[in-house]
């Protein structure tokens, strides 16, 4: 039996909690001991060691601030996070030693934690795992613009700040920044068409998306458009208007709304649902799948042969629905500053595009088969060769 503290920094959408969770189940049910140090603690299941992630500075104001400037590149997020402040690398550093020194794990799991990764890489087996975006190649000699626009940032300014903390908390200095990722193994659980970073990474770190649930190939005879829009309402009116003048029939589902938006949308005409449905009972009666663009349901929809509309919110989004485009499989829309006219336009191209929904069929046998093994086997059979090594 293997002690695995599995951590999670960054990001802050529902695929990080459950893709950690249903980990966690699976080394349990093989006779490990998971430990979980968490960024949301009140989102993870009881019955676990549960301790508080050291949290980065933007995180203790509002995961939602403004920033100066749109970021580019993953060096550009690490300074909007904070990292480049002075006593934050040190201190998020001597806070992981605090946490590992207490556990003292066998094995460290880290999803979207390179804090983590910075304390124990190297003292103890590591493991990195999760999205494409969560997962940089830490080979790199630079985090690579994703954009295709000039970081905002220095990249070689925040390396010298952050070689400096790490020096400050006993640490060898970093030969470049992405080399903060660096793991004993790592598993980016994503198809490569959807990874930021397909260009930079060898085939082998691949494993199969974090889906729940894999759903049946779409009979092809939906009627409906399924909308998951997570919690953001910065737009309710256009978004709102846009899916009604689309004069399609719409279920949507948001784990954030209460009863007042959810009066709101019903008033409207939009079916409301309150609590998550299972992606097979979406797929039989939906004919497209519109989404901020998170990882986990547009992995299930490509499985499910779905065509799809992305309105994303941030960068990590922007790049899925792009990908996605790219694919010929959906479209993208910016859900911020989003037109009424133009969503009731592209949600009504979409449906009603028959090379689109074609394509997106033809495509989910060779997703299908990379989504297997399921994610938390692989995860689980990584640790456990960790553990043993």
């Amino acid at each position: 039996m293997a002690r695995v503290l599995i951590g999670w920094e960054l990001g802050a959408g529902s695929g990080h909690s459950v893709r950690l969770t249903d980990t966690a189940a699976e080394l349990r049910r093989r006779g490990h001991e998971p430990i979980l140090a968490v960024q949301q603690t009140s989102r993870m299941p009881g019955g676990y060691e549960l301790w508080q992630a050291p949290l980065w500075p933007a995180l203790l104001t509002s995961r939602g601030r403004a920033r100066a400037v749109k970021p580019s590149s993953f060096g550009d997020i690490l300074v909007a996070l904070g990292m480049g402040e002075a006593g934050v690398v040190s201190g998020l550093l001597r806070a992981w030693d605090a946490i590992l020194a207490a556990t003292r794990p066998d094995v460290v799991a880290a999803e979207f934690a390179p804090a983590l990764l910075m304390a124990a890489h190297g003292r103890m087996p590591t493991l990195l795992f999760g999205s494409g975006f969560g997962t940089p190649p830490p080979t790199l000699p630079a985090f690579p613009s994703l954009t295709g626009g000039r970081p905002a940032h220095d990249e070689a300014a925040l390396l010298q700040v952050v070689n400096r903390e790490r020096v400050a908390a006993g640490r060898k200095a970093l030969p470049a920044l992405p080399a903060m990722f660096a793991a004993d193994r790592t598993l980016a659980e994503t198809f490569r068409e959807l990874d930021p970073y397909r260009r930079w990474r060898s085939d082998g770190a691949y494993s199969a998306p974090h889906i729940s649930n894999l759903a049946p190939v779409v009979d092809g005879r939906g009627e409906e458009v399924f909308v998951y829009t997570n919690g953001v309402q910065t737009s309710l009116d256009a978004f709102v208007g846009g899916l009604v003048d689309s004069g399609l029939k719409v279920r949507l589902y948001d784990p954030r709304f209460g009863d007042r938006e959810i009066a709101m949308l019903e008033r409207a005409g939009i079916t409301c649902e309150r609590r998550a449905l299972p992606f097979a009972r979406i797929a039989e009666r939906s004919r497209l799948v519109v989404s901020h663009g998170g990882l986990g349901l547009a992995c299930a929809a490509l499985c499910a042969g779905l065509p799809q509309v992305a309105m994303p919110f941030d960068l990590e989004k922007r790049l899925t629905g792009d990908a996605l485009e790219e694919a010929g499989l959906g479209r993208s829309i910016a859900f911020r500053g989003i037109d009424r006219g133009a969503l009731a336009a592209l949600l009504q191209e979409s449906f009603a595009d028959d090379a689109l929904a074609g394509r997106a069929l033809a495509a989910a046998p060779d997703f299908r088969a990379r989504a297997a093994p399921p994610s938390v086997e692989t995860v689980a059979c990584a640790v456990e060769a960790l553990a043993r090594a």
